[in-house]
C-alpha cells in the first residue's frame, strides 16, 4: 500500500512539474508570434507497440522540428491504424480532416515526426487539394520544414517517399505471409478467434527456444464440450440430406446458442440473436474441423474499414492460396470423408420431368408490405414469387407477424398490363415482350394482398393503397 502511495505522489510531483514548464513555455512571447501546429502521429498496433513510448519519440521529433517556429496546440494519434488506411479510414486521421475543414480550428500547420506515420502509396498527393484550400502548411523533418507544395523537388521527394512506403509495406507482409504459411503447414495454431466447437488450450513450451526461455506457452485448439456436439450434429444432418436451413431451424427450435452468443466477449460485433443459414453454412465450410491447421482463407484489406464495427473489409482467397497443415494438428470433429462428402450435399434437386424452370419477372417483382424482392418460387408444376417478409426456414415468422405474399407468374404476365394502362403506361406488348420493355425501362412490379402497381423509376414510400383485385386472384 506504501508503495502505491508513493507512485501516486510521484506522479502528482511529475503532472505539476510538466504543467509548470507548460504554463512557462505559454508565456515566452516569441511562441505566440509562431505558428500553432498540430500533431499527427500514428502507430500500427496497439497490442504489441507501446503506445507512450510511440507516441513520444515522434511527439519528440516534431517538437524539435518546429522549435523556434511556433508551437504544438493539438494532438492527433492513431493507434492500431496500418498505413495503407485512407485518413478518412483512420479514427484520429478523420477527426484531423474535419478539423481542416472548420475556418475556426486552432492550428495553421500539420507536423508529422516521420513520413511512413502518416503517408502510404499516393495518399499525401490526395491530401494536397484540401491543404492548398484550406491553407494549412505540413511539416516533415524528411525536407527539414515546411513541405513546399509547389516546388517541384519537394513533391518529386514526397512522390519517391510514398513509394518507398508502400514497397516497405509490401515487403514486410510478403515476408510475414510466407513465414506464417511455413507455420501453418506445420501445424502451429497462428491466433484468432478459435473455430465454433473447439476452444484453446495450453500447447506446450513455445516453439521458439527464446520465447521458451521466458515462460511462453504455445496454444493449440481442442474440443469445447460444451459445443463440439453440436458440430457433430450438423455434419451428421447435412449427411442424411438435410439443408442447411432445416439445420438452422433444428439448431434454434432446440435452444442451441448461436457461436457469438456461446462466446459473446469475442464476438461483439456479431449480433447473438440466433443461428442463420449463413453461420451454419460457414461451419460446413471449414476444413479445420477435420484436425488440419488451416490459414490465410480469408485476406484482410487494411484499405477498407468497416465504419460500423471499426473492423478491417475481409476478401475470401482462392483455395490455392491457403496454407493446410500436413498432418492433423488438434482433434477432428469431422473425418475428411464426411467432410468432402457434406461438401457435395445438394439441397437443389433435379426436376421429375427433367425440364429446367425459368422464371421470367425474376428481379422485377417487389413485396408492397416490407419492399423486398421476392423470391422466385417452383409450386404446383408452375413458376412463382413469395415474400416472406424476412422470415425463412431458419427464422420462424411469429403468429402476430404479416402472412407470407405469393403470387403466380401466369396471372402477373395478365395483370401488368392492366395496372400499366391505370398507371397511364401504353403497352401494345404482351409476355416475354413485355418483360423485356420492363427491363429495358427500369420497371417494377409491386405486389400486394389485393392487386399489383407498376411503377417506372425511384421506388415510392410503402402506401396502404392496392388495387381492388380480391384475395382469391392471388393464390
Amino acid at each position: 500500500m506504501a508503495l502505491e502511495n508513493d507512485h501516486d505522489l510521484l506522479d502528482v510531483w511529475l503532472s505539476d512539474k510538466q504543467r509548470r514548464g507548460e504554463r512557462r513555455r505559454s508565456q515566452d512571447p516569441h511562441v505566440h508570434l509562431g505558428l500553432r501546429f498540430a500533431f499527427y502521429g500514428r502507430m500500427s498496433t496497439s497490442e504489441y507497440q507501446d503506445r507512450h513510448s510511440s507516441r513520444l519519440w515522434q511527439r519528440e521529433v516534431c517538437e524539435r522540428l518546429v522549435a523556434g517556429y511556433g508551437v504544438v496546440v493539438a494532438e492527433f494519434f492513431d493507434e492500431g491504424a496500418s498505413r495503407r488506411r485512407r485518413w478518412s479510414n483512420r479514427p484520429e486521421a478523420a477527426r484531423l480532416l474535419e478539423a481542416l475543414a472548420d475556418p475556426d480550428r486552432r492550428f495553421d500547420a500539420i507536423v508529422v515526426g516521420e513520413y511512413e506515420r502518416a503517408f502510404c502509396g499516393r495518399q499525401f498527393d490526395e491530401l494536397v487539394p484540401l491543404l492548398r484550400v484550406v491553407g494549412v502548411q505540413v511539416w516533415l523533418p524528411e525536407v527539414g520544414g515546411r513541405v513546399d507544395l509547389d516546388d517541384d523537388e519537394h513533391r518529386r521527394l514526397m512522390t519517391f517517399l510514398g513509394a518507398q512506403s508502400e514497397r516497405e509495406v509490401i515487403r514486410a507482409r510478403n515476408r510475414a505471409l510466407a513465414a506464417m504459411k511455413a507455420q501453418a503447414e506445420l501445424g502451429r495454431y497462428l491466433g484468432g478467434r478459435p473455430p465454433y466447437g473447439y476452444m484453446l488450450v495450453d500447447g506446450g513450451p513455445h516453439p521458439r527456444r527464446a520465447d521458451a526461455r521466458w515462460g511462453r506457452r504455445a496454444r493449440k485448439l481442442a474440443p469445447d464440450p460444451r459445443t463440439s456436439g453440436h458440430v457433430r450434429w450438423m455434419f451428421a444432418r447435412r449427411l442424411s440430406g438435410v439443408s442447411v436451413a432445416g439445420i438452422a431451424r433444428g439448431l434454434n427450435e432446440r435452444g442451441v446458442l448461436c457461436p457469438s452468443a456461446a462466446d459473446q466477449e469475442r464476438n461483439r460485433h456479431r449480433s447473438g440473436v440466433e443461428w442463420s443459414v449463413q453461420s451454419v453454412q460457414t461451419i460446413l465450410d471449414n476444413p479445420r474441423y477435420t484436425g488440419r491447421q488451416v490459414w490465410n482463407r480469408v485476406a484482410n484489406d487494411r484499405d477498407e474499414v468497416d465504419l460500423r464495427t471499426g473492423r478491417s473489409g475481409q476478401v475470401p482467397n482462392l483455395p490455392q492460396d491457403w496454407a493446410v497443415s500436413r498432418e492433423v494438428a488438434h482433434t477432428p470433429l469431422v473425418s475428411m470423408h464426411d467432410f468432402t462428402a457434406a461438401q457435395n450435399v445438394r439441397a437443389r434437386r433435379p426436376n421429375d420431368d427433367g425440364g429446367e424452370r425459368r422464371y421470367l419477372l425474376s428481379g422485377l417483382v417487389v413485396c408492397g408490405v416490407c419492399r423486398r424482392r421476392m423470391d422466385a418460387h417452383w409450386v404446383h408444376g408452375r413458376p412463382g414469387y413469395r415474400c416472406r417478409h424476412g422470415f425463412s426456414s431458419a427464422r420462424r415468422r411469429p403468429a402476430d407477424g404479416p402472412r407470407s405474399l405469393y403470387w403466380r407468374e401466369d396471372r402477373l404476365l395478365e395483370d401488368i398490363p392492366v395496372a400499366a394502362a391505370s398507371a397511364g403506361f401504353a403497352w401494345s406488348a404482351v409476355g416475354a415482350d413485355m418483360v423485356v420493355l420492363l427491363r429495358e425501362q427500369d420497371m417494377t412490379v409491386v405486389c400486394g394482398h389485393r392487386g399489383i402497381e407498376v411503377f417506372g423509376g425511384p421506388m415510392p414510400a410503402l402506401s396502404s393503397q392496392s388495387s381492388a383485385l380480391t384475395d382469391d386472384a392471388l393464390r
